[in-house]
């Protein structure tokens, strides 16, 4: 990815001179892993369809409600042929940036919980309305990170459970915990492979709440605007629709707890859930979407019912998120997920970190309580 700043003068004047800052992206031309997982998956080919098709018709229908929020970057260009480039507006000019060097706080993360539940509503009426001329504007993503065979067989993601389950050995107060992921773990990916796999499986299950996910709903993924003069948040903004796919709810909600939310939020993440879906259903209403309303149980189900994808998540994903939380400036803004993947044997020592396991300590029993290590 990169951002190309632009100087120009318009035809009709030539004393006119304009600057335009975008954001390009393309695949590597460098061999590694990062070119591999780009060339094998339809990443450019999800993220070039949401931007064009999906995302500006979410737009028009929240627009003519009333709803004008600015839901995404526009997009300026996109090709797959002779090279896969995307070319979008640099959010950075409109006054957003990323969050470096902290976790969010709770205002924060409503205002994310908020924006993804627009998304969500319309996507959900979208996917109901299946004589609807549109339903296949959002039904139609099916990929998601469980789609590659080759992503999954990486080391990084293929080993994780299993150095969860060596770090859980480890500490003896562990061990309780150790016996109920043994049982999970032979159908892990099976498990998880089904949630993206969901409505194509059987569109019409009932306590599934079939939205278009975000996918890869993450920290470094969201840009947020903030009033110069008082520092007040006014907006955020997500980006890299690379991973977005029509699947339940569940991805993303799940995802953003243990991919977005510091320890003390993951810990609250019920009252969390709750806005988000009292969020979701306020936009339904606002859409005037005439079904009936999907319920909090429902939700509540689904999660529990796909709470393998926790355990992946939990074993694979949140001691790096963990180690980002907690590390310094510099180093959070530099942890990436390509470049551990170039090199996952020195992803091991984040399970023995003392923020990783304390934040365990907390967060297990509250697992076990709830049946999500059943």
């Amino acid at each position: 990815m990169f951002r190309c700043k632009i100087v120009y003068k318009l035809i009709v004047s030539h004393s006119i001179t304009k600057h335009k800052s975008m954001i390009i992206k393309t695949v590597p031309i460098k061999e590694g892993v990062k070119r591999d997982l780009l060339m094998v998956t339809n990443s450019f080919e999800t993220e070039i369809s949401m931007y064009s098709i999906a995302l500006p018709k979410i737009k028009e229908i929240l627009s003519s409600y009333g709803e004008s929020s600015k839901l995404y970057a526009d997009l300026i260009y996109f090709a797959l042929e002779p090279h896969k480039i995307i070319i979008l507006e640099d959010l950075c000019d409109c006054g957003y940036e990323v969050i470096r060097d902290r976790p969010l706080n709770e205002n924060e993360i409503k205002m994310v919980y908020a924006k993804i539940a627009k998304l969500h509503a319309v996507s959900y009426m979208l996917g109901k309305e299946k004589v609807n001329e549109h339903s296949a504007t959002v039904t139609a993503r099916q990929e998601g990170i469980f789609s590659s065979s080759w992503a999954i067989s990486h080391p990084m993601i293929a080993n994780g459970i299993q150095n969860f389950m060596t770090m859980l050995n480890h500490y003896k107060e562990f061990n309780v915990y150790l016996d109920k992921v043994k049982i999970m773990e032979p159908i892990m990916f099976t498990e998880c492979k089904n949630l993206y796999r969901a409505f194509q499986i059987n569109d019409s299950t009932k306590n599934d709440i079939f939205v278009l996910n975000h996918g890869d709903f993450h920290l470094k993924n969201l840009m947020f605007k903030f009033n110069k003069k008082t520092n007040q948040l006014e907006d955020v903004i997500m980006v890299d629709y690379q991973a977005s796919c029509f699947a339940p709810s569940t991805v993303d909600m799940i995802y953003s707890q243990y991919m977005m939310l510091s320890g003390e939020f993951l810990i609250k993440r019920y009252a969390l859930m709750q806005y988000y879906f009292e969020e979701f259903i306020k936009n339904l209403k606002i859409i005037r979407y005439r079904d009936e309303m999907p319920k909090y149980s429902d939700f509540q189900i689904s999660n529990l019912k796909y709470r393998h994808f926790t355990l992946f998540l939990l074993s694979t994903f949140l001691p790096i998120a963990t180690a980002a939380f907690n590390n310094s400036v510099l180093n959070m803004d530099t942890i990436e997920v390509s470049d551990i993947m170039e090199a996952p044997e020195k992803l091991i020592d984040v399970y023995y970190k003392p923020d990783f396991v304390e934040l365990l300590r907390r967060l297990l029993p509250q697992l076990v309580n709830e049946g999500y290590l059943d």
